[in-house]
């Protein structure tokens, strides 16, 4: 129950960011919001440790794996992921991102020595064909003429890149490094990439004072990233990383049940269809064994 609770929970804050990042656009450049973000997140953890007299104290060696998770996952994810999304369709965006939790299986089993599940796989193929089915409109307009296929491009070398960081962070080494710790030194590793990345652009820093700027950039930091990571990161341990990474197949529903509501999105059969077969692939994807232990658990320092 602990950890359909905590699937859950991730699903719905993440689906909810969508919507919180759209409140983001406009007088702040999006590299520069993002770097916001996660200095935020990594100072918020980093105070998280030292109330809980967490472990600081990382080994150098270690220090590739934090910043290999900072850099790949809190990094790299974001700027291709953003920058596919300037020339192609937020469905396409979420489909072409769904195709992580597949990603994640094979990395798992290359890289960590997970055992594959046939199970885990069907349930995932269901969550993409759930997807098209939502999303077939923005199928049907896609042209590999103009812009789009660049886009599409620039969102799977983001899943790809997404799932290199998953893989890190799932590593046993990665693991033994306390949760909360692991994941304020990694979020300072990708604030710290994604500033040089922001300079490399030449854009310009900039503040939006106004109250829907300064409240999303909160909830993203916190709830969208403090929270949602931690959790993420904490069931990748429990569940493994293919497992884990469905909720990448399940966010895009919950954000269009919230566009419902804030963008008057209407639902189509297709639609109803799709989301029948998100569920269905989620139900059985929370339904398998938990994978053997990889690693030893992670131990807290208080």
């Amino acid at each position: 129950m602990q950890i359909i609770l905590a699937f859950l929970a991730c699903v719905l804050i993440w689906g909810s960011t969508w919507y919180a990042i759209e409140l983001q656009l406009g007088v702040v450049p999006k590299e520069w919001s993002v770097v916001y973000r996660f200095v935020i997140a990594s100072g918020v953890l980093f105070l998280v440790c030292f109330f809980r007299k967490e472990k600081l104290k990382v080994a150098a060696r270690d220090h590739i794996w934090v910043a290999g998770t900072g850099l790949f996952l809190f990094s790299g994810t974001y700027i291709l992921t953003y920058t596919g999304a300037e020339f192609l369709t937020s469905g396409l965006v979420a489909i072409s991102f769904s195709l992580l939790s597949f990603l994640n299986i094979v990395n798992g089993r290359l890289f960590l020595g997970n055992r594959i599940q046939g199970s885990s796989l069907l349930a995932a193929l269901i969550g993409v064909a759930g997807l098209i089915f939502v999303f077939k409109p923005e199928i049907d307009a896609f042209s590999l003429t103009d812009t789009s296929l660049q886009g599409l491009i620039y969102c799977l070398l983001a899943t790809v890149v997404c799932s290199l960081g998953n893989t890190l962070a799932g590593a046993p080494k990665s693991q033994s490094i306390p949760l909360f710790t692991f994941n304020a030194y990694a979020l300072g590793y990708g604030a710290l990439f994604n500033t040089l990345y922001a300079l490399s652009t030449g854009s310009t820093p900039a503040l939006d004072m106004q109250f829907s700027y300064v409240g999303s950039l909160i909830y993203l930091s916190i709830v969208g990233t403090v929270i949602a990571f931690s959790i993420y990161l904490w069931l990748i341990d429990q569940i493994g990383i293919g497992r884990a990474a469905y909720m990448s197949v399940m966010t895009p529903v919950v954000a269009l049940s919230i566009s419902t509501f804030m963008e008057g999105f209407i639902w189509t059969s297709e639609a109803i269809a799709g989301v029948s077969f998100v569920v269905f692939g989620n139900l059985l994807m929370l339904k398998l064994k938990n994978r053997p232990k990889t690693s030893k658990p992670v131990k807290e320092t208080n």
